[in-house]
């Protein structure tokens, strides 16, 4: 397959195999499934719809609505769905590179430790709260949606000890 097709293509298009959705209904199942391990802006997966149908990948649909706008429905296309399995049977991208976090701690030096320990707090309380969110989750749609969110969650609970061990280090050094 000669098209290259971005994650988010990707997902969007992984979504629409499950039915015919709006952007409103990507964007929440987005949330509610992808939440913990893709998360897309509202404005994102707004953008790249009218470049799916531009593409051949997907159809829209406009209906009409009273008293709310008209709201455009998409569904993937044999070509769509083509190029999404193309894009699932490539091997993954390993991003390490992308822990805005350690490359602050990297350059730990050049900031005060109590901005530091900060910035390892805040990321500690986002990592436990997605974590709490994921463990209350209780719709997993098949057996390969549990396993990136079992990932997901171990994951998590690395990072979580990390920033103990950090924060706790940080903290001596403060002393």
């Amino acid at each position: 397959m000669a098209s290259k097709i971005s994650a988010t293509e990707a997902a969007v298009l992984g979504l629409l195999t499950r039915g015919e959705m709006s952007g409103y209904d990507l964007q929440r199942e987005a949330e509610a499934a992808g939440g913990f391990f893709w998360a897309p802006t509202k404005s994102r997966i707004y953008a790249v719809l009218p470049t799916l149908v531009d593409r051949g990948y997907a159809t829209s649909r406009e209906v009409l609505q009273t008293g709310r706008p008209n709201k455009h429905l998409y569904t993937i296309t044999k070509k769509g769905r083509a190029v999404v399995k193309a894009w699932l049977e490539e091997p993954p991208v390993f991003e390490p590179e992308r822990a805005p976090l350690l490359l602050k701690l990297y350059f730990g030096d050049l900031l005060p430790p109590e901005k530091l320990l900060e910035h390892v707090r805040a990321m500690k309380t986002q990592a436990t709260s997605l974590k709490k969110r994921l463990e209350e989750h209780p719709d997993r749609h098949d057996a390969y949606a549990e396993l990136a969110y079992t990932h997901t969650l171990e994951w998590l609970k690395a990072l979580i000890r990390w920033a103990s061990s950090t924060e706790r280090e940080l903290a001596q050094r403060l002393r």
